[in-house]
């Protein structure tokens, strides 16, 4: 496959702008709100993503094009659409663990949610996402990966074990949701690492990926704008400081303090993140809708 580097115009990312003003527009209640913006979102890098790799020479049948684009989460275009290449199928092991996260998704987001949340709304407002995400992005997404792959496409998890991260660095980068990593990487941080290096390069990846959230979680319910943003520019800080000197040397980058710090740095300012107002307004109201409370 031919690796050049293609340019992007501002024309390629007319789609994702058009999807997103739609769901501006037709989107209700607060709980669609967010769902609608976020899979506009999606299509629209899966879109660039696409074009992409179809202009750096990628030439992949119609079947395999509409499974990236429609049945597939993770945005390494060129890897999932090189149909020369062949992963080793999935081992039994992966399979159990994927259907257990599955299951346990499921059992905290429909039942130990509605538990807790009979004597206390928010946190079980809170504990329903984390069984959703558990659910989704630990199960669901990991079965995707695990029947793409048995079928021959190079389709790995998009989490990989975050828990065993040995810095912030390593969280981010090769861990943690590396569907929105490889387009992040992809369209902000490699154009900015070569323009302005390494340093603003991590500052504007972390702050487009902190927009994003900001208008997926506070907007649809018009609050704590900014942030989402907030916490993410928290982590482009941690990145840097590991990457330091004075970071190297005190053991931010590895080891226990490596881990130390990415869990520090990762939980204590999630609330920014996910914030109360949007558990309250747009999650709890699409957990009753979903039949969890």
């Amino acid at each position: 496959m031919n690796e050049t580097v293609t340019k992007t115009s501002i024309a390629d990312w007319i789609p994702l702008a058009g999807l997103f003003a739609l769901s501006v527009i037709f989107a209700r209640p607060a709980w669609g709100f967010v769902f609608v913006l976020s899979f506009s979102i999606f299509f629209g890098f899966k879109w660039l993503t696409l074009k992409k790799a179809i202009s750096g020479g990628a030439r992949p049948g119609l079947c395999r094009a509409l499974g990236y684009v429609f049945l597939w989460v993770g945005m390494d275009a060129c890897r999932f659409l090189d149909e020369s290449r062949r992963p080793a199928a999935p081992r039994a092991g992966e399979w159990a663990a994927a259907v257990f996260k599955t299951a346990l998704g499921c059992g905290i987001f429909w039942l130990l949610a509605r538990e807790v949340h009979e004597s206390h709304a928010l946190t079980g407002g809170y504990v329903g996402f984390t069984g959703f995400l558990i659910l989704t992005f630990f199960g669901v997404f990991h079965l995707l990966s695990l029947a793409w792959r048995s079928l021959g496409a190079d389709a790995g998890p998009i989490m990989r074990s975050p828990l065993l991260a040995s810095s912030p660095s390593d969280f981010w980068s090769r861990r943690w949701n590396l569907a929105f990593r490889d387009v992040d990487s992809e369209f902000v941080f490699r154009p900015a690492a070569r323009r302005w290096g390494l340093t603003p390069a991590v500052l504007a990846a972390f702050l487009f990926s902190g927009v994003l959230h900001d208008f997926v979680t506070s907007f649809p319910v018009n609050a704590w704008y900014g942030a989402p943003t907030l916490y993410f520019m928290i982590q482009a800080a941690g990145v840097i400081l590991e990457k330091s000197r004075a970071g190297v040397r005190a053991g931010l980058a590895s080891g226990p303090g490596g881990r130390a710090f990415t869990t520090a740095l990762v939980l204590s300012p999630v609330l920014l993140l996910v914030h109360p107002p949007a558990i309250e307004h747009a999650f709890i109201p699409f957990m009753r809708a979903a039949g969890a409370l």
